[in-house]
């Protein structure tokens, strides 16, 4: 089910567990704990979008502190940020344009390696989420991924990386032009959240990401991610 409201700033039960991707119960439940920014107008929930995001934000940096229960192939730490960025899988000088043509950019790599099972529906589920939210999260930096995750679609976790020298319009949520994006390639749920979490401390160091912006080489890229790392 789509959200009605999808860039309005009052957002219903709905939306917000569409939003989330869980279960509405669950948010409800959420709502009446008060584990979520929430107030209750006439009988009914009702959630501001800036402040779900806010929320949301400050759970991501907060999750590697918290810790999560090991899961499957999760019963060892998952790779450092360094050991997840490919080679293969960066771009350096990908091209201002709008959303499909950048998303497009970012998948030729997992294309031409192979590292997609399939790079068109991939495609749709970026732009669904786009359409849904934007990943630009500021400071220069988005970060796509599928709306939902796409079992079988990666052979193992991993994060392509673009650099976009000129910067281009991704409809930041700071209205500041994205020089790099992480394409996350997650193949669990779980991966996907430390990937987000992972990420979500990384561009908070605002002079790694400066830097990540005037990169040309995987090596560059893989001495400054090592030395964030440390």
């Amino acid at each position: 089910m789509e959200p009605e409201n999808v860039n309005g700033e009052i957002m219903t039960l709905v939306e917000v567990a569409e939003y989330l991707q869980l279960a509405e119960r669950t948010v409800l439940r959420m709502a009446q704990r008060g584990d979520i920014p929430a107030a209750k107008v006439a009988s009914q929930w009702r959630f501001m979008r800036s402040l779900v995001r806010e929320w949301l934000v400050g759970r991501m940096q907060s999750f590697p502190a918290q810790g999560i229960t090991p899961a499957g192939d999760l019963k060892n730490p998952l790779l450092p940020l360094r050991e997840l960025l490919h080679p293969e899988l960066m771009t350096f000088d990908l091209e201002p344009g709008p959303k499909e043509s950048i998303l497009r950019q970012l998948l030729a790599p997992l294309l031409k390696s192979g590292f997609a099972k399939d790079t068109n529906l991939l495609l749709g589920g970026l732009l669904d989420r786009e359409r849904m939210m934007t990943t630009a999260v500021g400071h220069g930096i988005a970060i796509p991924h599928p709306r939902r995750l796409m079992g079988g679609m990666f052979p193992e976790p991993a994060v392509a990386l673009g650099i976009c020298p000129k910067g281009t319009d991704f409809g930041a949520i700071d209205d500041q032009l994205v020089h790099v994006f992480f394409l996350t390639c997650a193949t669990r749920e779980e991966i996907h959240l430390r990937l987000m979490a992972n990420l979500s401390l990384l561009t908070r160091r605002e002079g790694v990401i400066a830097k990540l912006r005037n990169t040309t080489s995987p090596r560059e890229v893989i001495a400054l991610i090592s030395e964030s790392d440390e």
